[in-house]
């Protein structure tokens, strides 16, 4: 049937039409009445159908009451659950607000902790913030870089020994009393070299885009033309050791002075012995790759988090891995000095402590590992080597000291007063400690002092003492010292310079000290430093 037909027959009056059509039926074509008894049939159908909706539209009202009632309460059950927080860990994405997003984007403090991420290795350097919604949406986004600073914050938290543990929930804790941007950028301590390095890694982070050259033994001649000549000089252009200059395809591989003095800068700043020559050391330290260099780097950003968030105004820093001493007031250099340390196997440990008295004149009671390693059995091969150095046997009895002369002594007499004396070197020209020690409370016995044996300090590889620190230039630190410490002291500290009785001198103000291992820095040129890892401690984080 034609649907139009169909809804113009629903207008029709089934009471009146059908009884119409019967009674007309023999005046009618055959063909006529079919039709209109199907329209009959249908009209009984749309009767059936008007009353089926005529029951529907009295349940209608009842319908809508109960409607009404499931709408309130859904109401108090969503009012309900919005009283109680979903954990995060049980939030969908639609579900989590966005910590790290506003409606302009990633958010300022945003930016600033993926940046850190990246430098410290907790992202890749590739990663673009601002286009990563292409690939990610927010809220998946927002919870990746929840993920990234959460594994750093802990990271970070369990270098400097705290112990915390930073989860979601704590996070959205601090973002919802508004003190996430402050907690981002207090997570990592504002020293000056901290920035210098993380601004380094980004420029070494360039440089992981080529294909790093490997050397292997080589020697070079001036004037001589190789094509490893061409990739040295490229290579330490790329480090900065070789100024930047126009590139020219034939000169390039020309091994010149220009060269040679780019392969000694390079020496220098790596604390190898400066030659201009590649030898062995220089070759390995050529092959380290930029990606080896950044990761070294993050160890020595890493060593920082160790130190508090704010160092005082003035204090000693020693960097036994520089073997350097500096006094620093205001982060400037004031009073630089080279060191020997301990050696790898009497490495110096690093601490933080304080210079609180320095002695004139010290005397020194060698612990019982030198005494039997040492002076004991040179004491064998010279005979009188003890006294001819200035030691002696003291023991202290009742406020008096016992003296024995160990002149006339065997070794073996020697060891049998050890029970009950102190073999102690007297003050003098041969006392290891020089004309000066200052003193560091630690419960290593560990010191700063002089040291009567100058020539050592030429040395490139100063890791050569017992632990104790000894100093190029003791006197100078004795000077700064009595220029603001110990004025009062001057006319008693200089008649103490004229003999040799021990005098001991406290300071009325403790002056800081900082003993710390640092590899890598950033010199006052901007230069990367980099230094033999002598006591393996870079391996072992």
């Amino acid at each position: 049937m034609n649907p139009c037909l169909y809804y113009k027959l629903l207008a029709f009056k089934p009471s009146i039409y059908p009884k119409a059509i019967i009674a007309s039926r023999g005046d009618l074509p055959e063909m006529l009445i079919n039709r209109l008894n199907n329209c009959r049939y249908i009209h009984f159908h749309l009767t059936v159908v008007s009353l089926s909706i005529a029951r529907v539209c009295l349940l209608i009202p009842f319908l809508l009451i109960v409607c009404s009632l499931t709408q309130l309460a859904h109401a108090q059950v969503n009012a309900e659950i919005n009283d109680t927080r979903i954990p995060s860990e049980q939030m969908t994405g639609s579900q989590r607000t966005l910590l790290w997003f506003d409606d302009s984007g990633p958010q300022d403090f945003t930016l600033r902790m993926l940046a850190l991420s990246q430098d410290l290795g907790f992202a890749p350097h590739t990663f673009d913030a601002m286009n990563n919604e292409s690939v990610l949406s927010q809220s998946e986004s927002d919870e990746r870089y929840c993920e990234i600073f959460i594994e750093m914050f802990n990271e970070i938290s369990q270098h400097k020994g705290e112990d915390v543990r930073l989860t979601e929930e704590h996070l959205r804790k601090v973002s919802d009393a508004g003190q996430l941007a402050e907690m981002v950028d207090s997570i990592v301590p504002h020293h000056e070299q901290v920035k210098l390095l993380r601004t380094k890694i980004r420029q070494y982070q360039k440089l992981t885009a080529f294909i790093w050259p490997l050397f292997s033994n080589m020697s070079l001649s001036l004037g001589q033309r190789a094509p490893e000549v061409a990739k040295l000089r490229w290579m330490l252009t790329q480090l900065g050791d070789f100024p930047v200059k126009k590139s020219s395809g034939y000169r390039d591989a020309i091994f010149d002075v220009g060269l040679i003095n780019a392969i000694k800068h390079f020496q220098q700043r790596h604390g190898l012995s400066v030659t201009g020559k590649l030898n062995e050391k220089t070759l390995l330290a050529l092959n380290v790759s930029p990606s080896e260099r950044i990761e070294q780097m993050r160890l020595t950003i890493f060593s920082w988090f160790q130190l508090p968030s704010d160092l005082p105004w003035r204090y000693v820093w020693v960097n036994l891995a520089s073997f350097t001493l500096d006094v620093f007031e205001k982060d400037v250099s004031v009073l630089h000095m080279r060191v020997i340390v301990g050696k790898p196997l009497t490495p110096t440990p690093q601490m933080f402590t304080q210079l609180t008295q320095f002695t004139i004149n010290p005397t020194w009671t060698p612990p019982v590992s030198i005494i039997f390693d040492e002076l004991l059995p040179q004491n064998t091969i010279e005979p009188g080597y003890l006294a001819s150095r200035g030691f002696e046997l003291r023991k202290f009895v009742s406020g008096a000291t016992s003296v024995i002369d160990v002149g006339q002594l065997s070794g073996q007499q020697v060891i049998s007063y050890l029970s009950r004396y102190k073999l102690v070197q007297e003050p003098g020209h041969y006392n290891a400690l020089g004309k000066f020690r200052f003193s560091i409370p630690n419960t290593e016995a560990i010191y700063l002092h002089d040291t009567p044996v100058k020539s050592l300090f030429n040395g490139l590889d100063r890791a050569l003492s017992h632990g104790c620190v000894r100093l190029e230039n003791a006197p100078g630190l004795l000077q700064y010292l009595m220029a603001d410490q110990v004025k009062h002291h001057t006319s008693a500290i200089t008649a103490s310079l004229d003999n040799q009785r021990p005098r001991h001198f406290s300071l009325p103000e403790p002056l800081p000290v900082y003993l710390i291992y640092h590899t890598r820095w950033i010199d006052s040129n901007g230069v990367l430093q980099l230094r033999p890892d002598v006591y393996n401690l870079d391996k072992e984080m």
